[in-house]
């Protein structure tokens, strides 16, 4: 496999330790809170602690990295949430550990993370190559997904093994060592001969994006294809009990059959260079997040129709599971992609943080939603259901996205900002 460059190098290196370091930090906490409160609600509200403020600063923080030096966030953030670990872990090792300042300790690693995650798939396109994007962008999925599998399992045999506070310990140096890697990376500066207010820039991105409805399309995928994996991880254990006797079991293949999906096609984006198959699929960013979207309904519409044994049942269900993490990540990374490819970098931290937001408001909107419609009808007919809408959805936001761009001389032919916004003075990158 050819490595795009050092400075990519150093930045997934940094991003692989880190993120196998908290999937340990996450099962420990739910263990930890479960254990010492007994109450599920109390470990709902860690849980939440570790999202809500980082969806709620999203709508926020893009500004913010896209006025200041985004190496300095990157490497900023992941050291203080190396140093904040260390205090805890020493608060534990006193025995000083409570409820509220694990709340705290969470509140803290989500308002960080509203900074970190968007700043990196900004950062990316000023230190990789156009056309290295999409193996790129594979290539830190990948990443992703094999800490959100190894890490998990990785961090159960710690706890088990060690106890929690080597775990801490081991999460505040991944953090550390994430950041050390990082202060190594050369990342172009932004220059910026002239700095307007912070919520003149702020007002300015909205603005954007409610008069780009090319943009709004994008946006719009994002909702969808985050609120669709949130019914996926509602349906997995209402199946899983449907159809077996040892629910939690086939629960776990069912997790692992997505999970394993995912990281396949990261991998394939990422060692292919964009080439899956040797198709060259990810060469049509377009074409791939529509289709990859269009696709997930259709493996919807396709597991609604399982029937049989109940070991032909699971087999069939972890087939369309495997799928659906395929397709998942093709649609993902061709997202980034198209967006880092077409888009002023110098609003991306905007688009990204807005775009996470978005996305992460989805998800546990269709949680509720699917939890209660579970309640009422059959797992089969809302599959279907399901599927249909999300290939109808898929296919009409492709219709509309292709109409837009087909008018070169009305609308452009990229997803561009203007070279001087007016009332501001930005020099170039």
């Amino acid at each position: 496999m050819k490595i795009i460059n050092k400075d990519f190098t150093l930045l997934l290196a940094g991003q692989l330790v880190s993120q196998v370091g908290d999937k340990f930090h996450m099962i420990a906490l739910s263990f930890w809170v479960l254990k010492t409160t007994g109450s599920s609600g109390k470990m709902g509200m860690v849980l939440a602690a570790s999202l809500v403020p980082s969806l709620i600063l999203g709508f926020f923080s893009g500004t913010f990295i896209d006025r200041y030096s985004r190496k300095s966030i990157i490497v900023g953030t992941d050291l203080l949430r190396g140093l904040v670990l260390l205090c805890f872990a020493l608060l534990f090792i006193a025995g000083r550990m409570d409820f509220y300042l694990i709340l705290i300790l969470q509140v803290i690693l989500s308002v960080n993370a509203a900074f970190f995650d968007p700043a990196i798939p900004s950062v990316i396109p000023q230190i990789v190559d156009k056309d290295q994007l999409a193996q790129a962008n594979g290539l830190h999925q990948f990443v992703n997904g094999f800490a959100l599998v190894g890490g998990a399992m990785l961090g159960g045999m710690v706890v088990a093994g060690f106890g929690y506070v080597w775990v801490f310990l081991l999460n505040a140096v991944s953090f550390l060592l994430s950041a050390l890697f990082e202060s190594f990376i050369a990342i172009p500066p932004i220059t910026v001969e002239k700095k307007n207010s912070y919520g003149f820039d702020m007002k300015q991105g909205y603005q954007y994006f409610f008069k780009n409805q090319d943009l709004m399309i994008l946006l719009f995928m994002v909702m969808v294809i985050h609120f669709f994996v949130g019914s996926i991880e509602v349906f997995m254990p209402v199946i899983a009990d449907s159809i077996s006797k040892d629910g939690p079991k086939t629960l776990g293949f069912f997790h692992a059959a997505f999970g394993g999906g995912t990281i396949v096609m990261a991998l394939a984006i990422g060692l292919c260079g964009g080439m899956v198959g040797g198709l060259g699929i990810m060469s049509k960013e377009k074409l791939a997040l529509f289709a990859g979207t269009f696709f997930i309904g259709g493996v919807f519409v396709v597991s609604s129709f399982i029937q049989g044994s109940s070991i032909a049942m699971i087999c069939g269900f972890l087939f369309c599971l495997f799928l659906m993490g395929c397709a998942l990540i093709l649609a993902s990374v061709a997202f980034k992609t198209l967006l880092q490819k077409n888009m002023d970098n110098r609003y991306s931290g905007r688009v990204f943080a807005l775009a996470g937001s978005l996305g992460n408001a989805s998800i546990p909107g269709a949680m509720i939603l699917y939890g209660f419609l579970l309640d009422q009808f059959d797992f089969h007919g809302l599959l279907l259901f399901t599927g249909l809408l999300l290939m109808l959805t898929s296919l009409i936001s492709f219709i509309l996205y292709k109409e837009k761009r087909d008018d070169p001389k009305k609308h452009g032919t990229c997803i561009c900002f203007p070279e001087n916004p007016a009332g501001t003075n930005r020099g170039p990158h």
